[in-house]
């Protein structure tokens, strides 16, 4: 018995161990799948397994550097402000440029530029006065603008009034382009017309008419002159206003080169005859300047700046285009400043995109609604919106705008300064009736012809 209860131990402890060995071994492994492999053909060669290249990385380019560029202006106050708005769009449409303005003061203006020509520390762009132009172009450090005019169709240089830009070509070259103007008119007094019993809305339309209201409005015995001429002989009030006369006659003030005088004609004559015999007593007389904001003139040329001191004068006026002859035309003399480049600065592509921007019509348009500058552009005068905006706000403004049209230029000198004082000193002689008009011409004539010289 005992032998078979260990037997039958042996056989259970076999029996376990065959079990434990059993759940200890591993798994059956699957035999692999075997797959035929595809024989390439002559028409489908064996691809290569691409390899992954590591391209080098691209060094970043740096930004490009803002340009900087320098503008010299004479504007001041609220027009200078102004500018400065125009300027800071430009700067914010053009991240690339920085457009950094300078005020200088207008009367000392030509030794400033001077100075800095010679010491190489001009600026990129400047704005000026337009009969002061000539001068720097002869210094040989103006930029011509021919080239950058050809290839640029947008700044459309035929819009430009003509004698305005006409004026900035000289000795066949193109050195400017212009940016605000203005031109004088006949400005008369309707508080002193209405105590002279005229119509206080009829001005003169001719030059019988403005004399015989000038006699007309005079009273001696206050001291009112029907019309008011500059006749001082210092600066140049007597050429200025003289040119307007000159101009209606049908006369010319130098010759098409501005070589030799051209004023001593029958139309010069005419139109000094009739200031001068007007001086004598018959409408005007020589006096001090400023009669007319006194209420002691009923006429006189004024610009169109005048709104600036005028606006809110003490009595009633009115604008009108200047009298003509009864064989001339009306006619005006123009001011104003003109944008231009200097020739040695390093970025005039971006001086040049300023000046585009700042003489374009829309920039225009805005510059002259807020500053009272006439437009430069024909397109500009003739814009729907803009003249909406004069009949709105300044109705009196219309005279000046369409007198542009009519408008001339002064000589494109160098020598004008010197051609003006040369003459008014002699012209002033008949004004004071100290010489005849003919022998004020022929005097003038030789001393304009010296100082072309």
């Amino acid at each position: 018995m005992r032998r078979s209860l260990t037997l039958v131990s042996v056989l259970c402890l076999f029996v376990f161990l065959a079990s434990v060995l059993a759940g200890c071994a591993p798994a059956a492994t699957p035999e692999p799948q075997v797959v035929a492999e595809t024989q390439p053909t002559a028409e489908q060669p064996v691809a290569e397994q691409p390899t992954e290249v590591i391209q080098p990385t691209e060094p970043v380019a740096p930004a490009a550097e803002q340009v900087k560029l320098s503008f010299w202006h004479n504007w001041e106050g609220a027009n200078a402000d102004i500018m400065q708005e125009l300027i800071e769009r430009f700067n914010s449409q053009n991240p690339d440029i920085l457009v950094e303005a300078t005020f200088q003061p207008y009367a000392d203006i030509m030794t400033l530029y001077q100075t800095a020509i010679v010491a190489e520390t001009n600026p990129d762009i400047a704005a000026l006065d337009l009969v002061l132009l000539p001068q720097l172009v002869e210094t040989g450090a103006v930029a011509a603008l021919d080239d950058f005019v050809a290839n640029d169709a947008e700044v459309q240089v035929d819009d430009f009034y003509p004698m305005l830009a006409n004026f900035d070509i000289i000795n066949g070259m193109r050195y400017a382009l212009p940016v605000s103007t203005n031109n004088m008119q006949l400005i008369w007094n309707k508080d002193l017309f209405t105590k002279a019993g005229l119509d206080p809305e009829v001005p003169p339309t001719t030059w019988a008419e403005m004399q015989a209201m000038a006699e007309q409005c005079q009273d001696a015995d206050n001291g009112v002159v029907g019309f008011e001429y500059y006749t001082q002989p210092t600066g140049e009030g007597i050429t200025w206003q003289f040119q307007v006369w000159l101009w209606a006659a049908g006369g010319e003030f130098l010759n098409a080169d501005n070589t030799a005088a051209a004023f001593n004609t029958p139309a010069g004559e005419k139109a000094l005859a009739y200031v001068a015999d007007m001086l004598s007593g018959k409408g005007s007389q020589p006096g001090p300047w400023g009669l007319f904001g006194d209420q002691h003139a009923c006429m006189q040329l004024d610009g169109s700046w005048l709104f600036g001191y005028r606006k809110d004068a003490p009595f009633q006026w009115g604008i009108a285009a200047v009298p003509a002859p009864e064989d001339g035309t009306t006619a005006s003399n123009v001011g104003g400043e003109h944008l231009f480049m200097f020739d040695n600065i390093e970025n005039k592509e971006a001086a040049w995109k300023f000046m585009r921007y700042l003489t374009s019509a829309e920039v225009q348009i805005e510059w002259d609604q807020r500053t009272g500058f006439l437009p430069v552009r024909k397109s500009v005068a003739e814009n729907a919106d803009y003249l909406t905006w004069i009949n709105e706000t300044e109705p009196r403004m219309l005279p000046f705008v369409e007198g542009m049209q009519f408008a001339h230029t002064r000589p494109a000198t160098a020598k004008y300064f010197a051609v003006s004082d040369a003459f008014s000193r002699e012209i002033q002689k008949a004004l004071l009736n100290e010489a005849t008009p003919q022998e004020a011409l022929a005097a003038a004539e030789a001393a304009v012809n010296e100082a072309l010289k």
